[in-house]
């Protein structure tokens, strides 16, 4: 037998003790459980105090950029209790709610003496179950005294719990009711096992709002870090007239400006208020119920920059009092400044203003039998929005000769409209307006006519409920599409909403 072998004394020296080797292990352990321990904390404390933190950070898109976030937000407006003396109108729908202006509503009112405060809860695809499963659970601390529904027989038709939840509907219910009332409805063991996760974690659960604000912020960020301020005049026309927000050019050692307040504007909205701002800071705010010339005239600050900024808390539409003219304005300048040297708004912090309408105009400013020819070759087209169109239509044709059944859909409103009139609200019904271009083909079947019936027996047979039809309210090129309005028909409607509502609020409600 051979002797023992030996090793070289190089690989001796390179062998580690066992008792470093577990020295080693230790140190590697204690460095990861430094690094997680703390890690994991802050996240479970994020995810404990969510609520009391996020819904503080602004928003800086418009409503439209995420519906299901802005849902989120606007309903902890409305849970909010509203001052003494004042009334809260709580407009709830699916997209065809953006009929509906609370700001515009809330001004028109208040022009004619009613204490009230305007919300709207605007989802697109959701359902009146959807709704109703929102007041009976996270929605429970909403308390309106009058709430206004408004509906299109799409809502009634697919109905949510026939089918998996839209995203943005997924975003607003809360998780573990969901899933307990919906868990037989949705098609795969992922889509449950998110909706169970969610209900264990508010970081997953509002993980899409998160991103939506990192990346809102982000953006916002980059665009300020490569400068977004300007030294030009903008928002303003030839003609004197001016966008909602706006901004002249800067003489001399006072700040002079006259501007008319137009009566179609005080029409459409009841009151003007105007906020006048310099790189200084605000100078001033004022608010005009009476049209008619008005003048600016103060001493210019120190410090104050080359322009004079204007901001009004909404516009008003020439073509919504009548005129041919499609533009969203505010005032009108006395004195024009050159159209040379007109450059963009300043970056601002929050950019998104709540005031803003989504200024789309699909068909542009065309009327009639044009609006009509361009609508077509639009909805013709094989795109995803003519696809998606010809199916909205092909639904209401296909159920146009079958009267409805009340229950479903039809039953959740039931169960809705009986929670919020239980609750002391008083409701309205609206049969919201649809383009006649639609209407027309199936307004006269059974299905259209015992819907509309639905809606006035549910109302008449409801405690302090009623039901108004204004489906015929607006002509299609006060429309986007077959019952998306514009603008310019939101403004057009808003006299109206504020007509309806005003006789309901007062006097003015009890304590809650």
């Amino acid at each position: 037998m051979s002797g023992p072998v030996s090793l070289p004394a190089s690989d001796l020296d390179a062998a580690p003790a066992p008792a470093a080797v577990d020295d080693a292990a230790r140190r590697a352990r204690s460095a990861l459980l430094r690094a997680w321990i703390p890690a994991v904390a802050v996240l479970v404390l994020l995810d404990v105090t969510f609520n009391s933190w996020f819904w503080r950070i602004p928003k800086l898109t418009p409503r439209s950029a995420d519906y299901g976030y802005q849902f989120l937000l606007d309903a902890r407006a409305a849970a909010a209790p509203p001052a003494p003396g004042t009334r809260q109108v709580l407009a709830l729908g699916s997209s065809v709610a953006v009929a509906f202006d609370p700001d515009q509503v809330q001004s028109l009112l208040r022009a004619q003496g009613a204490a009230a405060e305007v919300h709207r809860l605007l989802l697109p695809g959701v359902k009146p179950s959807d709704l109703r499963l929102y007041f009976d659970t996270d929605g429970a601390a909403l308390h309106p005294d009058v709430a206004v529904l408004l509906l299109n027989p799409l809502d009634f038709l697919n109905p949510s719990f026939e089918r998996d939840l839209k995203p943005q509907v997924r975003t607003v219910l809360p998780p573990a009711e969901t899933l307990r009332e919906r868990g037989a409805f949705i098609s795969t063991v992922a889509g449950k096992l998110d909706l169970a996760v969610a209900a264990l974690s508010n970081l997953y659960r509002y993980r899409k709002p998160l991103r939506s604000a990192l990346e809102d912020h982000l953006r916002w960020a980059w665009r300020w870090l490569r400068g977004g301020g300007s030294a030009q005049g903008f928002g303003w026309y030839a003609d004197g007239y001016t966008a909602p927000r706006f901004a002249v050019p800067l003489s001399g050692d006072r700040v002079s400006l006259e501007y008319f307040v137009d009566p179609a504007w005080l029409a459409q909205r009841g009151a003007v208020q105007l906020v006048f701002s310099t790189e200084a800071g605000e100078l001033t705010r004022r608010t005009h119920t009476t049209p008619g010339w008005q003048r600016l005239d103060l001493p210019r600050p120190a410090g104050s920059g080359p322009l004079l900024s204007v901001a009004a808390d909404g516009g008003w539409s020439p073509r919504a009092a009548g005129a041919d003219d499609v533009r969203l304005l505010g005032v009108r300048l006395r004195a024009v400044p050159t159209a040379s040297g007109r450059g963009r708004p300043p970056l601002h912090y929050p950019p998104a203003e709540r005031e803003a309408v989504d200024t789309l105009l699909r068909m542009g400013a065309s009327q009639g039998d044009e609006f009509a020819a361009r609508w077509q070759t639009l909805l013709d087209g094989e795109t995803e929005f003519g696809r998606r169109f010809r199916a909205y239509r092909d639904s209401k044709l296909a159920a146009r000769d079958t009267p409805i059944s009340p229950d479903g859909e039809y039953g959740e409103l039931e169960r809705l409209v009986r929670h919020l009139s239980a609750g002391g609200a008083q409701v309205v019904l609206i049969n919201a307006p649809e383009s006649a271009l639609l209407r027309d083909q199936y307004a006269g079947g059974a299905y259209y006519q015992s819907y509309r019936r639905f809606l006035a027996d549910l109302a008449a047979r409801t405690a302090n409920a009623t039901f108004v039809d204004l489906g015929a309210a607006l002509p299609p090129e006060d429309f986007n599409d077959w019952h998306h309005t514009n603008y310019i028909g939101s403004l057009a409607l808003g006299p109206r909403y504020a007509e309806l509502l005003r006789p309901r609020l007062s006097p003015a409600p009890a304590a809650r």
